[in-house]
């Protein structure tokens, strides 16, 4: 329960057991305690990444996993840590010692995935109980009509509805350090794992979220290659087919407009931004990764003003064409029949879903004598959900 309801409905407890004197002693003493655990909250970092509330029963829940964490072998902690995950509901994963990793610093990790993740920073990311997910979407081609006040209506189209299945994998990795560093008691332990835990599932998520095959991980939007077919053509477009625009050139953009023959290679941003449905373009970003970047910031217009601008304010995406972009090294290079830059609503033209919690085995210098390895798993899909939401620009002459 939220705290701050829990003292309200506290405070009209008391209200109702008036002249109860044993009732309104214990009340209070209730009230007080959870006035600690808010000024005890308040007093100290949340430790999540913001300033969420963070109660007693997580934070003990933390710690101990961080003291796991320093002396796995330790067996009165293994079974405080056991008490505590029975408490949480969360469970031993398995019987050798693998354990879930508490709430809180998952939080921490599920953060540093959004900043440094940058599909999971324009996508939709929901948390599933089970690989069986299927997506029920409309393609919204129900048809309407006017008519007048006794007019006879005749009957319209339905939409047609179409099923959206993410394929799952295990990201899997070890992340390591020495066992004198992992007993020192400077070391702050539980930090550097979830910035470890991280860094390596920002890397290997990066690629599957744009290129995955979907064989025992997530597909990705460049999986199936996007088509030229417009959204209301038919034949349709395969459903996790994007559009794309082409270049009109083999292999790269156009020259610019001082070449031979005079081009504008910016045309063909202006083409794919208005390529795109107008619902689609409110909350619609650029995507494409370093290289690609370092091409097109150094474009300008007929008056030699460069059509990239940086942000004004601090820490904001800098613009192109009006709309923010976001750099993911994932993303191809350009070349031949290549789909460097994305354009879209990513939140409505892709799904990730996270499966379960992370789960953690420690391998205490059993295998590399002197190292203590973490063997962590995590269960994640992902798959196109509305091919009318994104664009892609390819290097082709058509």
């Amino acid at each position: 329960m939220d705290p701050l309801l829990e003292i309200k409905t506290t405070l009209e407890t008391i209200k109702g057991k008036a002249g109860e004197v044993d009732g309104v002693k214990a009340d209070i003493e209730t009230l007080k305690r959870s006035f600690e655990d808010l000024e005890a909250v308040i007093s100290r970092p949340a430790g999540n990444g913001g300033g969420e509330y963070v109660s007693p029963q997580q934070k003990e829940h933390a710690d101990t996993f961080a003291k796991w964490l320093r002396n796995p072998r330790d067996m009165e902690i293994r079974a405080q840590l056991r008490a505590l995950e029975t408490k949480t509901a969360s469970g031993l994963s398995d019987s050798s010692g693998g354990a879930l990793v508490p709430e809180l610093i998952v939080n921490q990790i599920l953060k540093r995935l959004k900043d440094g993740s940058v599909i999971r920073s324009l996508a939709s990311v929901r948390s599933v109980g089970t690989s069986d997910v299927k997506m029920i979407l409309s393609n919204n081609e129900a048809s309407s009509a006017w008519v007048g006040e006794t007019g006879t209506r005749s009957q319209t189209t339905e939409p047609t509805i179409e099923p959206r299945s993410p394929t799952f994998g295990t990201l899997y990795s070890y992340v390591y350090t020495t066992e004198e560093l992992a007993m020192d008691s400077q070391f702050d332990i539980a930090s550097w794992f979830s910035d470890a835990i991280a860094d390596e599932m920002i890397v290997q998520e990066g690629v599957a979220f744009i290129s995955g095959n979907g064989s025992n991980k997530p597909t990705g939007m460049l999986n199936t290659s996007p088509s030229s077919a417009g959204d209301n053509d038919s034949p349709a477009r395969n459903v996790a087919a994007f559009k794309y625009v082409p270049t009109g050139v083999a292999g790269a953009f156009p020259a610019d407009m001082l070449g031979s023959p005079a081009s504008n290679p910016a045309d063909v941003l202006v083409d794919t931004v208005y390529d795109l449905r107008a619902p689609y373009r409110r909350n619609a970003s650029w995507l494409m990764n370093s290289a690609t970047a370092g091409v097109l910031r150094k474009w300008k217009d007929a008056d030699g003003r460069h059509i990239w601008t940086d942000s004004l304010a601090a820490g904001q995406p800098a613009r192109l064409m009006g709309y923010p972009v976001a750099i993911d090294e994932a993303m191809p290079d350009i070349g031949s029949n290549t789909f460097p830059v994305g354009f879209g609503d990513f939140s409505r033209g892709y799904g990730i879903f996270d499966l379960g919690g992370l789960r953690i085995t420690i391998d205490d210098n059993i295998t590399t004598p002197g190292l203590v390895k973490y063997y962590f798993r995590k269960r994640v899909g992902g798959c196109v959900l509305n091919n009318n939401a994104v664009r892609f620009i390819k290097c082709a002459a058509s």
